[in-house]
């Protein structure tokens, strides 16, 4: 087909199942999100656009990216109307991007790091350089530090001591934190390492002390021939990047258990399958892939980016049935909205290498959300055979038509420039078909798929972009669609309170809502159920967090309707499984394991996405980031009774000196933000006067946790300033007690308002044990605390302001609520969407 017609037909095609409408069906707590998040502010910061004025925006900007004014003209009104349906969403950087001065539209980069100090391009110091300038802009960056020689190695030049990269690390974790301190919106980052570098066991560790590596997530690179030695349990060896020689043999196995013990305390490091990931590599004649995006679920070479967008599944769901033709349109379009994307990015003008990178490969990651929601609505468990099927079948369907789309946008456009060369060389295509994981057993009725199809057209076209897929994450985003399940993943809870402030001021301008997916609310609509009923069913649902231990609900609500807790670990892997198999990046996503899963429970589940063909995990143990802090220096330090490096700073001639031992009692006890241990020792001639405190909660290096140490430096420092350090600890108590914060946990007497009102409490218990009460005594009422919310149904209904569905979950650094949860490798707030990638 001549060039000319091909146009002609562009300008003439119909996309059947696109809506014309002029006003969005965006309200309610997804309107508040995008005006916050997605429109543009005047000078005050308020919004000065409408939802339909942001998409026409975005839609007329994106569209600048085609080749002529007609084709401007049609693909702004397609744009503009696949945005307005719900049907598609590009990634937040484009929404804050598109038109304005700025104009990068991209999330994330990876920047290489070569074993020199900043002379040449991709320096230490020189690609150090560039991430700032990258953050800058709100972008964030991957690194590989594995090229760095390893600390002891000699440095030939000045004839030193090589400080090894866990310095280099910390050096540029301490540029992004001071970055931050400006006042600059901070971009996450992504920090890797090969299993077989000299210095990985610090690199496993580097974030065990608090406040280390604060800006980074740390992922250790696999290796087959690791992993292979950890199955044999034999020897491996760590070799230095500098000349290839080992510099050391150690025993794969131990090595494995050390990376999986701080995985399960803390959820890092992450893991990256770096052979599976060049397998697939679409132009290993131009590097070996070596680190990810921050949130893992992009491989990318040196200075490419992310250039993401979602198809939303549910909206292709009518009546319990997939319209695949309606499918087929939203890929179709949000295909080429990503190519036009990639010529409209502005990217970071002060580093070319960025532009030249995105042109010369034309990277694309067409993702989707609501495969959870499309369950729910089809009836199917997530986690189920059918599940994996369904899933299988529509990723296929959306690889499929992405890759024909390219290929058609090859024909009109031309191919990415560095195709040659490359697995898709039409020369010598190496590209291979993939295929699913398991035999597709369940009838969707959807169209048939030729693969040889796509062959065809590469060794006649070649392809416009060298990767076409990614499932990223998805939590801003989905809010704003009205969708529940995050990208791949499974709806986090079905229902729990949300607390929504009236004006500004304390707790007691809060208004607390009920909220309740809408896919179950219909569900129970359906059903021949008592209104009393549906109502105690929700209620049993936000207390206790799930809804499978009902006995008397309709059979087919329970099992559609599960939720993260109701997964097996190994279910998540194999949902990962069988959707990377048509995902040619990688996916963001959390495999999820309840309290008390073993360290040798998430061993198992890293051996096994490694041979199912997953290119990366992250995993995240129920409670884990609460408990990491037991393995904190300045805890061991309480425990072993040595003295702290970080003692109270105020003048020592108004305060007692501290004796290098001190006894005391650690009491654990519930707050609204999760267990805090809060620890009392005495001193003085009877060695019993209140000496010290420390408070300890979340995780290190965490501004929860850094509050509640700031917390107890101050009331150290009161108690050891007092001549009568009894009466000091009764005024903190008055000081302290009842305060009362956004949400509260406990019941009557052993209610916890707030972190302060747990401190207060655990002192009043210290001053009747001095006053004789008995020990146990004290045990009981702190264990009733911490117990009561999980174990009394009835009173919590009426009393509890959480709920067992967000028992876990951490607190908003934006809203303030303790409603951030671990979901799709990242961070997000269920109270107001915003999201740490």
């Amino acid at each position: 087909m001549q060039k000319e017609d091909l146009k002609t037909k562009i300008k003439s095609k119909e996309y059947k199942t696109l809506l014309n409408i002029e006003k969005p069906d965006i309200e309610g707590n997804a309107l508040e999100i995008f005006k916050r998040r997605y429109s543009l502010k005047d000078e005050k910061g308020d919004p000065k656009e409408t939802v339909a004025e942001a998409m026409m925006r975005v839609a007329s900007n994106v569209a600048l990216g085609e080749e002529e004014e007609t084709l401007i003209k049609t693909y702004t009104k397609h744009f503009y109307n696949l945005l307005a349906t719900k049907r598609f969403i590009p990634n937040t950087p484009t929404w804050s991007g598109a038109g304005t001065p700025l104009g990068q539209l991209a999330a994330c980069f990876v920047l290489p790091i070569k074993d020199e100090m900043g002379k040449e391009e991709g320096g230490i110091f020189s690609t150090l350089r560039d991430a700032v300038l990258i953050q800058q802009t709100g972008g964030g960056n991957g690194f590989s530090f594995s090229k760095i020689r390893p600390k002891g190695d000699r440095v030939k030049t000045s004839n030193g001591i090589a400080s090894g990269p866990i310095s280099f690390l910390e050096a540029y974790d301490a540029a992004f934190g001071q970055i931050a301190q400006g006042g600059t919106r901070r971009g996450a980052n992504m920090a890797v390492l090969r299993v077989d570098h000299p210095d990985i066991r610090s690199f496993i560790t580097c974030k065990s002390s608090e406040g280390k590596v604060a800006n980074f997530n740390i992922s250790v690179a696999i290796t087959d021939k690791f992993m292979k030695a950890v199955k044999e349990e034999g020897d491996f060896d760590l070799i230095n990047p500098r000349n290839g020689e080992v510099w050391e043999t150690v025993k794969a196995k131990e090595l494995f258990d050390e990376i999986i013990k701080y995985a399960h305390h803390n959820g890092e490091p992450g893991c990256l399958y770096i052979d599976e990931a060049n397998r697939y590599n679409p132009v290993p004649n131009q590097y070996l892939l070596e680190a990810t995006n921050p949130c893992g679920e992009q491989w990318l070479g040196p200075y490419e980016n992310c250039c993401l967008g979602h198809v939303n599944i549910l909206e292709s769901v009518v009546d319990k049935k997939i319209d695949w033709d309606h499918l087929k349109d939203t890929v179709v379009l949000g295909t080429r909205f990503l190519d036009d994307v990639v010529n409209q990015n502005s990217y970071v003008p002060s580093v070319p290498k960025l532009k030249e990178a995105a042109h010369k490969n034309r990277r694309i990651g067409l993702g989707f959300l609501g495969l959870a929601d499309t369950m729910y609505k089809m009836g199917i468990r997530y986690g189920s055979e059918e599940s994996l099927d369904l899933a299988s079948q529509l990723t296929e369907f959306i690889r499929f038509h992405s890759m024909k789309t390219s290929i058609e946008l090859a024909e009109e456009r031309g191919a990415f420039p560095g195709i040659s060369g490359s697995i898709y060389d039409p020369e010598n295509v190496t590209w291979k078909e993939p295929r699913s994981l398991m035999d597709n057993k369940l009838d969707l009725n959807r169209p048939s798929i030729n693969w040889s199809e796509i062959t065809r057209g590469i060794k006649e076209h070649g392809i416009r972009n060298s990767t076409q897929l990614t499932v990223a994450p998805t939590g801003t985003t989905s809010t704003v669609l009205g969708v529940e399940g995050y990208g791949c993943e499974p709806v986090f809870a079905l229902a729990y309170y949300r607390n929504v402030y009236q004006s500004a001021g304390t707790g007691e301008d809060k208004l607390q809502l009920t909220y309740v997916s809408p896919l179950f609310q219909q569900a129970l609509d359906k059903a021949d159920l008592s209104e009393e009923k549906k109502k105690e069913i929700v209620e049993y649902s936000i207390n206790k967090g799930t809804i499978q231990d009902l006995t008397d609900i309709p059979e087919d609500i329970k099992k559609a309707f599960v939720v993260s807790a109701d997964i097996k670990p190994t279910e998540h892997v194999m949902m990962q499984a069988a959707i990377q198999r048509f995902v040619d990046n990688s996916i963001s996503k959390t495999c999820n394991f309840p309290e008390g899963a073993t360290e040798d429970d998430v061993a198992k589940v890293y051996i096994m996405a490694w041979e199912l063909g997953c290119k990366g995990l992250t995993v995240y143990v129920t409670g884990s980031r609460q408990e990491v802090v037991l393995e904190t220096k300045e805890t061991k330090d309480k425990k072993d009774g040595s003295t702290p490096e970080n003692k109270v700073d105020v003048d020592e001639g108004h305060m007692k000196p501290r004796p290098s031992v001190l006894h005391g009692r650690t009491h654990q006890i519930d707050t609204p933000f999760g267990k805090a241990f809060v620890t009392v020792n005495r001193n003085g001639e009877s060695g019993t006067d209140p000496f010290e405190v420390f408070v300890t909660i979340g995780k290190a290096g965490s501004d929860l946790s850094a509050v509640a140490e700031g917390f107890g430096r101050v009331i150290s420092g009161w108690l050891r300033s007092s001549n009568d350090p009894y009466s000091a600890m009764e005024e903190i108590v008055e000081h302290l007690k009842n305060i009362g914060g956004a949400t509260s946990t406990g019941f009557g007497p052993n209610r916890v308002r707030s972190l302060p009102d747990a401190v207060a409490k655990v002192l009043i218990k210290e001053l009747e044990l001095s006053n004789g009460v008995k020990e146990e005594g004290i045990k009981e009422e702190l264990l009733l605390t911490t117990t009561t919310s999980t174990t009394k149904f009835s009173e919590s209904q009426e009393e509890s302001d959480s709920s067992a569905s967000l028992k876990n979950a951490g607190m908003c650094p934006e809203c303030g609520n303790m409603a951030l949860i671990e979901v799709e490798g990242c961070q997000k707030c269920l109270g107001c969407s915003y999201s740490r990638c």
